[in-house]
């Protein structure tokens, strides 16, 4: 079990491994993160944000922080299968969340824009050491806390004013169980400038079939007309235990865009905090997770409203058979000064067996009076007047039911603009129909 005792055997493992490290300001804010863990309990079923989601599994599991060793012995041509196809643009690979050179593009080390590993950000940089350990990620969750105290690698991606990234960066991450229940650890950090751009793919695999945990953590800063779209596709395999935070502050006129598409993991939670600072902001978040077997996939998003005229859309759609259960809570926050606020959430879900379970709960917590926000959920089965209606055309049942499960998951796929990316999502559905959708009868 993953008690404060084994917490702290892991960090002692992980400094062990740092060397002259150690001495560095950045391991002594390590500490900082880590006495936050130790003074706080663990999350239970019994608290509020894991009600629906029973964290227990995954705290009972012994885990062993991961080395830096699984990947540097792969080739390019291992490689390849978990690359997508025809994809033209910026590969930077990490295996168990280190950074592995030779399977990834050239790094830009020089100029206007900064493509470096962070474990050498944090060497050379003190200056970032207080925005990487800020207060209020370490206080975030445990989870977040966790990663600052024991993260080694991950990608800084920063973005001068007035410049686009003409093609989008995929950051790969592989993950390992090394014999051992292998906890990954990735920290990333996004900077992008006032009126730029860029297209940021965040890729979660596995190598094997052996259980291990990944724990990420992605900051995202947006400078004024600043936009940023954001792919997260996650499909490691059905033992992995996986949590995800994301922490998103935008500034006037900004535009933050979301497509978190979930496949894989025995229990996956995704942590969305979307925070518009500056007047005129927009933030979209787009989802879509598909469950079968026994997998539990639980999306957590908080949309924070701070500044006037400012508008999110937010859409998720889930697909469950089997025994696979979700959790989809979502909130919108309406602060005192955030008059004109136009905000639009709804969450979806098919449930393809009775042996499925979604609990959803749309929120809205509003303190401006001059605002337009609606939320909403819909929980059901395939129109099976719609199922009739392409029988009598010609079609076969198990056909017109993959038509409209296909039709309901293609409002989101369709919001991937990177065509190799779409093209491995459909994949994936695809293989799915194959191997699950054809019991529906």
């Amino acid at each position: 079990m993953l008690t404060i005792d084994l917490i702290k055997q892991q960090f002692e493992q992980f400094q062990s491994r740092l060397n002259g490290q150690k001495q560095l300001p950045a391991h002594q804010l390590r500490k900082v993160a880590l006495e936050h863990v130790l003074q706080n309990r663990l999350p239970s079923a019994k608290d509020e944000e894991w009600r629906f989601t029973n964290p227990q599994p995954l705290l009972e599991t012994p885990f062993q922080v991961a080395d830096d060793q699984a990947g540097k012995s792969l080739t390019p041509d291992q490689l390849k299968p978990y690359l997508y196809s025809g994809f033209e643009g910026i590969n930077l690979v990490f295996v168990n969340g280190y950074f592995i050179p030779h399977l990834s593009s050239q790094l830009e080390t020089e100029g206007p824009i900064k493509i470096w590993p962070l474990s050498e950000v944090v060497q050379k940089d003190e200056a970032l050491l207080a925005e990487i350990h800020n207060k209020e990620i370490v206080e975030y969750n445990t989870f977040s806390a966790l990663n600052v105290a024991m993260f080694s690698d991950g990608l800084y991606l920063e973005i001068p004013s007035e410049t686009v990234l003409e093609v989008p960066v995929n950051i790969l991450n592989l993950g390992l169980g090394q014999k051992r229940n292998a906890n990954n650890v990735l920290r990333n950090i996004i900077k992008i400038g006032d009126h730029s751009f860029v297209r940021l793919i965040e890729t979660f695999l596995s190598l094997d079939d052996e259980l291990h945990f990944t724990n990420s953590l992605t900051t995202v800063a947006l400078g004024e007309h600043a936009r940023m779209v954001h792919n997260k596709i996650h499909n490691e395999n059905s033992s992995a235990y996986h949590v995800k935070n994301v922490l998103v502050k935008q500034q006037q006129s900004s535009q933050y865009v979301s497509n978190n598409i979930t496949f894989g993991g025995r229990l996956v939670r995704n942590n969305i905090k979307v925070t518009l600072q500056g007047e005129f902001a927009d933030a979209k978040l787009n989802g879509l997770y598909m469950g079968h077997g026994s997998q539990h996939q639980d999306n957590h998003t908080l949309i924070e409203h701070a500044a006037p005229n400012c508008t999110s859309h937010e859409l998720y759609q889930g697909i469950l058979i089997d025994k696979a259960s979700a959790v989809f809570a979502g909130k919108i926050l309406v602060e005192r000064d955030a008059q004109k606020t136009d905000a639009i959430q709804s969450n979806n879900c098919l449930l393809l067996s009775d042996d499925a379970r979604i609990d959803t709960m749309p929120q809205l917590e509003i303190y401006a009076d001059d605002v337009k926000c609606t939320h909403g959920a819909t929980v059901g089965q395939l129109d099976e007047e719609a199922i009739f209606y392409l029988r009598s055309r010609g079609i076969s049942e198990t056909r017109a039911k993959n038509f409209l499960i296909y039709s309901f998951a293609e409002q989101i796929i369709e919001q991937i603009k990177v065509d190799s990316v779409r093209d491995y999502v459909d994949q994936i559905i695809l293989q799915r129909f194959k191997e699950d959708m054809n019991f529906v009868k």
